[in-house]
Formats: C-alpha cells, sequence, structure tokens
C-alpha cells in the first residue's frame, strides 16, 4: 500500500547574535491520500472472469486486449505463452466456462445490453468462435450440464413463444439440437441427470395469490403428481434444488414455519411412495438469514460446505476431510476472507479468491496433494498502491423498530465534526448489499464523503420477516428505512445534514427519485441509473420471459392494494427542489428508456436543474469500460459541485465514450 511519512517538528532553536529565541512553527496538516485514478476503481481489471480447466492445467479468464476484455487462455505451468482467443473491439467479451471434458469454452453475447442472449462455442486452441443458439431475438440459458456427457448441454430457448423457455439437449460439437420438454402451459420445468438420462422432473407454477406449487415426475412415472406447495410468505425462500449424482436424493431449502432457512434432502426411496407429505430430513438449520451451499463433493454431488451470510458470512463444513483443507487457507487468508472459487475434476486443485474491504481481490492455488499455495495474480494490482478505507457494519433500528443491516465507510479526509455522506441504495428490490471490497464506496471515501448502504426492508438475506416487510412498500417504509439510516448518521454527528445525497441503480435509481419527491428537503441532490419513475408504465414493459414470476414482482409492489399513481415520482416532480443526475441505456429490456425520459421532461418543463444523459450501445447497467467510467466521472463532478469533495479532471473520459448528453446543468468540461 502507498503510505506518506509526515516529518513533525514542535520547535525551531535559531542562534542570533543579539538573543537566543524560541519560535514556534505550525505542525504542518497530515498530507491527504492520493485520488485513486477512476481507471483504477472502474477501469478494466488487468484479469477477471477466471475459469479452471477440468484437468487443473489451464485456465480461461478475461483480460484486456486494445483496451477492450478479451478471452485468454493460460497454461498454468508458464511454459507457454498466454493466447488470446477473442479480439472484441467494441463491447467486452463475457466470461466463459470450460466443458467437462475440456474441448470446449461456452460463452455468451447480447446485443448492446438487449439480454437477448446467445451461447457461443469457443475453442481453447484456434479461437474458433461458433453460435450455438439463435443470433438474435432469443434468450438463451444454460439448465444443465453434466460430466458424464461432457458434449451435451441442456438449454431453455424462448424462441417458439417469448414468454416461454421450452428445453432442448444441445450437441456441443454439432450445434444440433433435440427437444427435451415443451412449455405449452408456461409452467417452467427443471431437468436432472437421472438414470442415465436427461429427465425433466420438476414443475413449477406460480399461484394466483403469489404462492407456487411443485409437481414432481420421477423417471419410468408418466404423469406429474402434486409435491410441494408453497404461501406467498415461503414461495422465494423455499425449493428443491437438484438431485445427488447418484439420483438416490434431493436437496432443497425449507422456510415453512420459520423465519430462517433450512437446508433439507428427501431420499428417492421416500418420494416414489410419497405425494405432498413426503418426510424429509434437516441437514441444516440456518441461524441467519442466508444459506448457501459453498461446496459439493465432486463425486456424489453432496453438499459439503455450507455458508451462512448475515452482516457478515461464517462457513460450515459438512465433511470433516475437508477441515484441513479450510484450516490452511484460514492461515493463508489470515484477517481476510476467501471462498473456493473453482477445482479441478480430481479435487486436488483448487483456485481461491482472497480478499477483504481493504484489499483487492487476489487467486491463489491451492493443491491439496501437496499441501501447498500459490498465488497467481491480483485482479487489479494498481489498487494494492492505495491504503483503502475500512467497512463497519452497523445494526440499526428503524423507525417502527424493524432492524436495518447497514455499512458504513467513513472517508480518511474527515476532520473533526459531520461531513458529507452519500447514501447508495442497491436494485432488485429483493437483493442484498454485502461486506466486502466496495469499489464504490472506496471511490466516493476517497473523494472526502462518508457512504452508507442500507438493506431496507425487502432485502433478501436477512430472514423471511425482513423479506416480506417490504411488500407493498414502495415509497413509503421502504424508504422510510433508508431515510432512518441516514438520520441516525446525522444524530450520531457522522453526516452533515445539508450535504446528503442519494444515488442508485435500478430500483435504487427509483429510491433515488423518491428521495427527490417524497422527502424533497432532506437530500441536497439524487443520482438516478435506470431507474423506473412510472410504475404503470414500468409493468407494461417488463420482459414477456418474466411471465413466469410476474405475480411474485407484481405482489411486492402491492398491484391492486396500492395506488401505482401515489408511488410513482413522475407525479410528484412538483416536490423536487434539488438537482438529479440521470443515467439510461438505450436497450434497456428490464427499465425502459421512457422511464428517465420522462421525467427528464417533466423536471425540464418546470425549469429544475437536472443533467441527463444516454448511452445507445447499453442496457440495464453500463458493460462497457469506457461508458462506466464516463458515468462516475459525470457522478463525482456532480457530487463536487453539490457538496463539496475532491474530484478527478475529466481528461478524455467522455469523448471516448458513447454517451448522448441530452440535458446538462454541470459545467462543460
Amino acid at each position: 500500500m502507498r503510505r506518506r511519512t509526515v516529518m513533525l517538528g514542535g520547535l525551531l532553536l535559531s542562534g542570533l547574535v543579539f538573543s537566543q529565541v524560541l519560535v514556534p512553527v505550525a505542525v504542518p496538516a497530515a498530507e491527504p491520500p492520493p485520488l485513486i485514478p477512476r481507471e483504477v476503481l472502474f477501469g478494466n481489471p488487468e484479469i477477471a472472469g477466471v475459469d479452471l480447466s477440468p484437468d487443473g492445467t489451464r485456465i480461461a479468464y478475461l483480460a484486456p486486449y486494445e483496451g477492450v476484455l478479451n478471452l485468454w487462455v493460460r497454461d498454468l505451468d508458464g511454459r507457454e505463452e498466454p493466447r488470446l482467443l477473442t479480439r472484441k473491439t467494441d463491447r467486452p467479451q463475457q466470461g466463459a466456462r470450460w466443458t467437462p471434458d475440456g474441448r470446449f469454452l461456452i460463452s455468451s453475447r447480447d446485443a448492446q445490453g438487449d439480454e437477448n442472449t446467445v451461447l457461443v462455442r469457443i475453442d481453447p486452441r484456434t479461437g474458433e468462435t461458433v453460435d450455438l443458439t439463435p443470433p438474435s431475438g432469443v434468450l438463451a440459458r444454460v439448465n444443465a450440464a453434466d460430466r458424464d456427457v461432457p458434449g451435451e448441454l441442456v438449454v431453455g430457448l424462448n424462441d417458439r413463444d417469448p414468454r416461454y423457455h421450452d428445453l432442448y439437449v444441445l450437441d456441443i460439437s454439432s450445434g444440433e439440437r433435440k427437444l427435451l420438454h415443451q412449455v405449452d402451459d408456461g409452467r417452467p420445468v427443471e431437468v436432472d441427470r437421472l438414470n442415465g438420462e436427461w429427465y425433466p422432473y420438476l414443475r413449477s407454477e406460480e399461484l394466483a395469490d403469489g404462492g407456487v406449487v411443485y409437481e414432481l415426475r420421477l423417471p419410468g412415472e408418466k404423469e406429474w403428481r402434486p409435491f410441494l406447495q408453497f404461501g406467498f410468505e415461503d414461495a422465494r425462500l423455499s425449493m428443491p434444488a437438484g438431485f445427488t449424482r447418484d439420483g438416490q436424493w434431493l436437496y432443497g431449502q425449507l422456510s415453512t414455519g420459520e423465519d430462517k432457512p433450512r437446508l433439507v434432502r428427501w431420499s428417492r426411496e421416500e418420494l416414489e411412495r410419497c405425494t405432498t407429505d413426503c418426510g424429509f430430513e434437516v441437514v441444516h438449520r440456518a441461524t441467519t438469514g442466508a444459506l448457501g451451499i459453498a461446496m459439493k463433493t465432486i463425486e456424489t454431488g453432496v453438499p459439503s460446505v455450507l455458508v451462512e451470510t448475515d452482516l457478515r458470512s461464517q462457513r460450515f463444513i459438512l465433511d470433516p476431510s475437508l477441515r484441513s483443507d479450510y484450516d490452511a487457507l484460514e492461515r493463508l487468508a489470515g484477517s481476510n476472507e476467501f471462498s473456493v472459487f473453482d477445482r479441478d475434476r480430481k479435487d486436488r486443485l483448487w483456485l481461491v479468491l482472497v480478499s477483504s474491504d481493504r484489499q483487492g481481490e487476489q487467486f491463489w492455488l491451492w493443491d491439496r496433494d501437496r499441501r501447498q499455495h500459490q498465488r497467481l495474480f491480483s485482479v487489479q494490482p494498481k489498487l494494492d498502491d492505495y491504503a483503502l478505507a475500512s467497512m463497519e457494519s452497523l445494526d440499526l433500528k428503524a423507525r417502527d423498530g424493524r432492524r436495518i443491516p447497514a455499512y458504513l465507510t467513513r472517508t480518511p479526509l474527515a476532520s473533526d465534526g459531520p461531513q458529507p455522506l452519500v447514501l447508495v441504495v442497491h436494485g432488485g428490490p429483493q437483493a442484498r448489499d454485502y461486506w466486502g471490497l466496495n469499489r464504490t464506496h472506496q471511490w466516493l471515501a476517497n473523494r472526502g464523503y462518508h457512504v452508507m448502504s442500507v438493506n431496507y426492508r425487502g432485502s433478501t438475506g436477512f430472514g423471511k420477516a425482513h423479506l416480506l416487510a417490504g411488500e407493498g412498500e414502495w415509497y413509503a417504509r421502504m424508504q422510510d428505512d433508508l431515510v432512518d439510516a441516514v438520520g441516525w448518521a446525522v444524530d450520531q454527528g457522522i453526516a452533515d445534514p445539508d450535504k446528503l445525497v442519494i444515488k442508485g441503480a435500478s430500483y435504487g435509481g427509483y429510491a433515488a427519485l423518491a428521495g427527490l419527491t417524497r422527502d424533497p428537503t432532506l437530500f441536497a441532490a439524487a443520482v438516478s441509473a435506470v431507474g423506473p419513475s412510472n410504475l404503470r408504465t414500468l409493468l407494461e414493459s417488463i420482459p414477456p420471459y418474466w411471465a413466469a414470476t410476474r405475480i411474485n414482482f407484481d405482489r411486492m409492489i402491492g398491484v391492486g392494494s396500492v395506488d401505482l399513481d401515489a408511488i410513482s415520482p413522475i407525479n410528484h416532480v412538483d416536490q423536487i427542489q434539488r438537482p438529479l443526475l440521470l443515467g439510461h441505456g438505450a436497450n434497456d429490456p428490464r427499465v425502459s428508456l421512457r422511464e428517465s425520459e420522462s421525467i427528464a421532461a417533466a423536471m425540464t418543463a418546470r425549469k429544475l436543474p437536472i443533467d441527463f444523459v444516454v448511452f445507445p450501445d447499453e442496457g440495464h447497467g453500463w458493460a462497457n469500460t469506457r461508458n462506466a467510467l464516463a458515468w462516475a466521472a459525470l457522478e463525482e463532478h456532480f457530487l463536487h459541485q453539490h457538496i463539496g469533495g475532491r474530484v478527478e479532471p475529466f481528461g478524455d473520459v467522455l469523448k471516448q465514450c458513447s454517451m448522448d448528453w441530452r440535458l446538462r446543468s454541470l459545467p462543460t468540461p
């Protein structure tokens, strides 16, 4: 890390002819930390998207080529130079995964952010690229792969009906595909490898009240039969998750009757004789709101390591034979956190990711047989030249007593007293913020702002009650939680009440617009990216392939019980008193461009200060690095103008991006 040593002098002794006097000298202030360049934080990483080959000899990864992320392959023994496989020049290459035999890499692309994904086969020796699914207008999904049939994938395609994904068995080598299951009734189907064949074994249907029903069909059975049914309160947190490799155990997660999830399993023997009363075993009962499978035994597919995450994460090792490996990795990581990112087919080599809130991500290779570790690379080594700020975990209380889990990063530039604060609101809203290296937090703290992220009610990962407390609370208690967290920071003397900014993307962008319209004097300014302003038009334009889960979305918003006009910021523009920075991708399939265009027009009609930019080659966010850098530059200059803080000069960043600056209040760079 870059450190600066400051020599402090107290008194200067000066011997003069006439007399000796002691002259006090001012103590120089500690020099502020250097600006972390936007390029280091948001530019191309030196390496990303790493995937270990099944034989453990190679890695596929993304790295820059002529300023754009492209796909490379590297031999881990270092005997040969890395091989460049793709040569994208306009839009970054997506990451790739090896087929189970290591013969090919499978990647994807879309058309400038429209999310109509094409699956692509890439030869790791020659770089030859072949489209495996329709080249436009179809969203392709990989549903299943298995090492017993390394030349096949089960893919879902909505080419027949844009609402539903039919299942096909795709021959990777020839590109031929065979229909496995057609979704005539709109009910999505899960497929697994059972009895040596691809088999659609589970069918689900959203109920009118937001619940879900699952039907089961095992090999040898002709008809679907009832299996599980969950009401709305459990539907998002209870579900089957797939069979073990021998097909003898079906694992899943349940939250019925409890606030926290539990990992369970049903035996194949039980499933063959039961219906809706299938008995199960509880494998692990979580004490926090988020439970995940961090590792499965390669040969059996049985979960071997679990992770629970509240404000911080903790591991639960189910397989005692892994204890020594994890002990060794804990010694390696020290005070940092780590995760096993990938493994080879023999489970001898582990690709391990090490990071913390104050350290850039590093990849290590752990050799289980030799009990040796090897540092491979840093994702962005230039970040290691800078001292980063720590992230604090907070347990706050909302006005109604509900817990608000949050994170705070304080600026290292702070003197005594309250400082400007930026509230960064996560999207979703059924998502969450995590502890760890957060580049947005580091960037804003480096510029002179405290930064706060809040897991408001309706966020996932903190229990069923916390999630369901967000039902019908857009613009209401969900927004109250954000306001209450900021109020805590003000009351604690952390935040300057006159220098608060709210920013976010997607739902976070909506929350930023709500911050200006619902609480018009609280925030000094707002930043909204790809955020909806009108919930009626949002619901009219959501992608057709969301049909199967539309009921959940409607119910969480409160359709039928909440006045959508009353909770749409577009209808409260007359309340806006503070400036807005607004950004959108022209090809956004989730939140239409008109959501930003309409509120921009309304603010312009009222002569309110607004900067509005559109990226013609982006969708629901910024995939192109040059656009992400331009947006970050606009943000920090916007923040500087309205609440102070440091800025890095624009340089050529705006000239290099595709941005159309439609409305402008910022000084011209």
